[in-house]
């Protein structure tokens, strides 16, 4: 009773093994290229340094999968204060110059 179901798993146990396979390996392939160093050759006493690799290595790892969109309340707190019009003492000292705390009239006019 056990053979024949053995039998037919085998087929679909190797089957599974080979579509895992080609992924496997191209995970290890880019470990491997990730964890080789960058090879900066010397020509007439000049340096070339390898940029297609270290800009490679220096890249943000790429993100797969979106982030989910936020409630319009959370996007609104997450803005930064000076787009909600908060008051922002550097913003308004850099803005009055040196008439801060001396007049009324800013030194640099808003936009």
């Amino acid at each position: 009773m056990r053979e024949p179901l053995m039998t037919w798993g085998r087929p679909a146990l190797a089957l599974a093994l080979l579509l895992a396979l080609p992924s496997v390996r191209a995970v290890e392939a880019k470990k491997q290229e990730d964890a080789a160093p960058c090879i900066e050759v010397q020509v007439n006493g000049e340096r070339i340094p390898a940029w297609e690799c270290l800009q490679r290595k220096l890249a943000p790892a790429p993100r797969s999968a979106k982030s989910p969109a936020l409630p319009d309340a959370e996007r609104l707190m997450r803005q930064p204060g000076n787009q909600l019009m908060q008051y922002n003492l550097e913003g308004t000292r850099q803005r009055m110059g040196d008439a801060f705390g001396r007049s009324v009239v800013p030194q640099r006019p808003a936009r």
